[in-house]
């Protein structure tokens, strides 16, 4: 018996082919139209991802330019308060200071550069220098009366030692009777009278000024005035306590006196 299904066999892998390439064909357009179905949504998705970066942009420019020009402002302020200080101080130089007992010239006005909180009622330091003429010892005071004097003097820039200190001495008179003594600090926040006898006349509310002979001020200057009284050693010598004139917690309106020293 004849096999019939012979003459279709040799059709099997012609068939087989065609099928492939139809797969393949099939598969390729799949391909492409998930490839250009990507492409939308990645379009899609990008547009408002644009926007958006593009609003920010231009939300930020106006930020940066605002925050430019608040850096602009500040360093303006800062030279229009150079500036002032600068004019004042021009407008304060060769003026006056009118006491009771002196009218003082020869004025430099300066301004407080440091305070160390360690050495407050000791040492400060001002914006004057030798670049300034003036010289260790020099007098400090405001428009109350004195505050200290110059200990160091560097090229642009002074150390004060403060009228509190007990360093800072100098020669100092009672306005009420001219009895002559000294003065120096007390360590805390005022000065002390020194070399007064048990007999002296010294009564609290007397005014102590700057005396005679002094190389850091003229005489006449207010010190400050007596609060307390002691008699030392069996009342042979007699302790003075002063409030200084000056508030020493305030230093505003500095002067150093350039004049010239008493030899």
């Amino acid at each position: 018996m004849r096999n019939r299904s012979k003459p279709f066999g040799r059709w099997w892998p012609l068939l087989g082919a065609l099928l492939l390439a139809l797969a393949a064909w099939g598969g390729q357009r799949w391909l492409e139209r998930a490839r250009a179905r990507a492409a939308g949504a990645a379009q899609a998705l990008a547009a408002p991802l644009a926007s958006a970066a593009r609003a920010a942009v231009a939300s930020a420019q106006p930020d940066d330019e605002a925050a430019r020009l608040r850096q602009e402002l500040a360093v303006l302020r800062l030279e229009y308060t150079a500036l002032q200080e600068q004019l004042e101080r021009e407008r304060l130089r060769g003026g006056h200071l009118v006491f009771p007992h002196q009218r003082l010239a020869k004025l430099e006005p300066c301004a407080l550069l440091f305070r160390d909180p360690a050495t407050w009622f000791k040492e400060f330091s001002v914006d004057l220098g030798s670049a300034n003429s003036v010289r260790a010892d020099a007098g400090v005071l405001n428009a109350s009366g004195v505050v200290g004097k110059l200990s160091q003097v560097g090229e642009l820039s002074s150390q004060v030692l403060l009228l509190s200190d007990p360093a800072c001495r100098f020669s100092a008179r009672l306005a009420r009777t001219g009895l002559q003594c000294a003065v120096a600090g007390d360590g805390r926040h005022g000065c002390l009278l020194q070399h007064l006898g048990g007999e002296d006349d010294v009564r609290v509310g007397d005014l102590v000024e700057t005396g005679a002979g002094s190389r850091s001020f003229p005489g006449g200057v207010p010190v400050g005035t007596v609060v307390r009284l002691a008699h030392l050693d069996g009342g042979l010598r007699l302790q003075a306590e002063v409030e200084p004139a000056a508030a020493l917690n305030r230093l505003e309106g500095l002067y150093v006196w350039v004049g010239e020293p008493a030899e």
